[in-house]
């Protein structure tokens, strides 16, 4: 949890996506969707302050999401669409720094992953995406702690990714 001291850092906000040049055959809320997949990711590792639930009165959203009861993005009115340093853990605060950096980790892997439906903001909002990303968020997490935990998580080239993607599948 965030002491008076520290800054609070927006990650992301529902309404930077909604503003501008949102596609108009979408409906606003598809706009917090990518968000509301790495808050639900967070949540079911355990990276949402316990504190900030309670006082945030979102227990039951919170819990709609680990038992999958409610959608991947259950929490978004309940914070404003928002995804803010407050809402979590030391561990969530330093990996979403180090991740979810604008046109970098997160970002990046989610277009990789959804392509145009992506940039579209035409993904749903549901298990089945959840289910898609989750594997590739667990793996970035597990490299970001192999990496000991940096500011800036070492992204790989596209090519290499795709090279590691293969001999997997492969083997």
């Amino acid at each position: 949890m965030q002491s008076d001291e520290e800054p609070i850092l927006e990650y992301d906000l529902w309404r930077w996506h909604t503003e501008g040049k949102f596609p108009k055959d979408q409906p606003p809320e598809h706009g917090y969707v990518h968000i509301g997949v790495f808050v639900a990711w967070l949540a079911n590792n355990d990276m949402l302050d316990e504190k900030w639930i309670a006082g945030s009165d979102l227990a039951g959203a919170s819990a709609a999401i680990r038992d999958r009861t409610g959608s991947p993005s259950a929490l978004r009115d309940g914070t404003d669409g928002r995804l803010g340093s407050e809402m979590l853990t030391a561990e969530g605060q330093a990996f979403a720094s180090a991740y979810y950096a604008p046109e970098y980790g997160y970002p990046r892997d989610w277009r990789r992953a959804f392509g145009r439906n992506a940039d579209h903001y035409a993904v749903p909002d549901d298990w089945a995406t959840y289910d898609w990303i989750a594997p590739l968020i667990d793996r970035r997490h597990r490299e970001w702690i192999d990496a000991g935990r940096p500011d800036l998580l070492p992204m790989p080239r596209f090519f290499t990714m795709l090279l590691k993607m293969f001999r997997a599948r492969a083997g």
